[in-house]
């Protein structure tokens, strides 16, 4: 009895992967040889299975021609293992698509930002984008970050949003300090939209020129927006160099719970220096 229902277990665990377009080898095998143009109308096949296999080879190829089809599909795709394999394709695929995914920014899913966060990111890695489209910018480098710096200024606030967590995150992981100005620019623009603020606060955290460190310290000091502070403690912590006496006392003394929590998390021994001096002579 208990065997047949772990059984069932596994076998309906299998079907949903399998509704969800999970690939296994021998399935990709069954469509390596058919034509990238078989493979494009696959992309909107009744079967998740068969779409992922088409998604996964077309990746492989490189195909630029698939691009449109395929970003079509990503803005559409339910099943996961799908969505993952055309995100990965695009990936592949890479220069010749970026402005097809820099068109989709803040426009699949609704997993996006709409409002500021009610706590911080507490890990020190680049927090992922939760713009899919974005995502995949990401998987492409460096060059979707030279695009995205040329269509920033002209992009809608809701696609914006998300192009500034792909510069960011690019950014932060291949050492590429291009975007600062660009990045500069849009936060003099936009100093009246929160959120805006906030996501520019979280991409400063790749550069370390005193000008965004000032920019960060003068936010922890004055803001009266408790995530903005937080969020750029959190960056002046991940630029990884002393802060002002100022700006740590301003941190020790916040009275949001959540800002002295990321200053504990994030200035690590500077605070504690600058703690210890400020609970002696108090």
């Amino acid at each position: 009895m208990v065997n047949r229902a772990r059984n069932k277990i596994i076998r309906d665990k299998a079907t949903n992967r399998i509704r969800r377009g999970e690939l296994s080898r021998d399935f990709e095998t069954r469509f390596s040889a058919h034509a990238d143009h078989d493979l494009i109308l696959l992309l909107t096949g009744v079967k998740a299975q068969e779409r992922t296999a088409a998604a996964v080879i077309l990746g492989q190829r490189r195909c630029p021609q698939a691009i449109a089809s395929l970003c079509e599909q990503l803005g559409k795709e339910k099943a996961l293992y799908t969505r993952i394999a055309i995100s990965e394709a695009l990936g592949m695929i890479g220069q010749p698509a970026i402005p097809y995914l820099i068109e989709l920014l803040g426009k699949i899913g609704a997993n996006q930002y709409r409002k500021l966060p009610q706590q911080g990111f507490y890990k020190k890695n680049y927090p992922l984008p939760r713009d899919l489209a974005s995502r995949t910018l990401i998987k492409i480098g460096v060059p979707a970050l030279q695009e995205l710096q040329k269509a920033s200024p002209q992009l809608e606030r809701e696609s914006l949003l998300e192009a500034i967590d792909a510069m960011g995150y690019i950014a932060f992981y291949h050492n590429d300090w291009s975007p600062e100005a660009v990045l500069l620019e849009l936060y003099r623009k936009y100093d009246e939209d929160p959120l805006i603020i906030w996501k520019l606060l979280r991409a400063f955290q790749a550069f370390s020129s005193l000008e965004i460190r000032g920019l960060l310290e003068a936010v922890v000091l004055e803001s009266s927006v408790p995530a903005l502070r937080w969020e750029a403690i959190r960056s002046l912590g991940q630029i990884g160099q002393a802060v002002s006496p100022a700006v740590m006392e301003k941190a020790l003394k916040d009275p949001h719970a959540e800002v002295r929590k990321m200053a504990r998390l994030f200035l690590n021994d500077t605070f504690s220096r600058a703690e210890k001096g400020w609970m002696k002579s108090n």
